[in-house]
């Protein structure tokens, strides 16, 4: 009984750094992942609502398997790399040190909640909402399409991707519950 239940809290523990072989090629994964992604989907018409929303779910699962200091390096590496490839609009270039910092916000709001996944989910969008809403607003002056771009849809796509992270996460605890399941 006792181990079954350490194999039920281990699934749900948020590390704050892990270094293990395993978790490190999960980060290496996370990363790939936020790079190619937005990758393959920049030509497309809308593409941040789609975009934005895989982005933050993988932020959100990165906190979750691989701790907040594994994630901020999956925070920080996306819009670097999608801004060198021409993936964004260069104008964009002087908002890349906020978004790695509102991608941080988030995952540390996400962490420091987590017993409450629900709660971690809303305070973190809204805290990167209002941080690039903040910096667009007063501090940095943009071009019209580029402010709206860093204010509402950075809160809408924060929320779906933190909605569907629970949802990755809960089938994984669920299926980890019932080993007979096959996926």
């Amino acid at each position: 009984m006792l181990q079954n239940n350490k194999q039920e809290t281990t699934a749900t523990t948020f590390p704050i750094a892990t270094y293990q072989v395993k978790d490190l090629a999960w980060t290496i994964g996370f990363v790939v992942a936020a790079i190619i992604f937005p990758a393959l989907l920049a030509h497309t018409p809308q593409n941040q609502w789609v975009t934005g929303t895989i982005v933050n779910a993988i932020l959100f699962l990165a906190v979750w398997r691989v701790g907040l200091v594994n994630a901020a390096l999956v925070a920080a590496l996306p819009s670097s790399i999608a801004l060198m490839r021409g993936l964004l609009p260069a104008l964009m270039a002087v908002l890349i040190p906020y978004i790695i910092i509102s991608n941080i916000i988030l995952i540390a709001a996400f962490y420091l909640l987590k017993k409450y996944p629900l709660a971690g989910i809303i305070s973190a969008s809204i805290a990167k909402f209002l941080f690039l809403f903040a910096v667009t607003t007063y501090f940095i002056k943009i071009a019209g399409p580029l402010i709206v771009m860093m204010h509402w849809p950075q809160l809408f796509t924060a929320l779906a991707g933190g909605l569907i992270a629970v949802g990755i996460i809960k089938i994984h605890v669920k299926i980890k519950h019932f080993p007979n399941i096959k996926c």
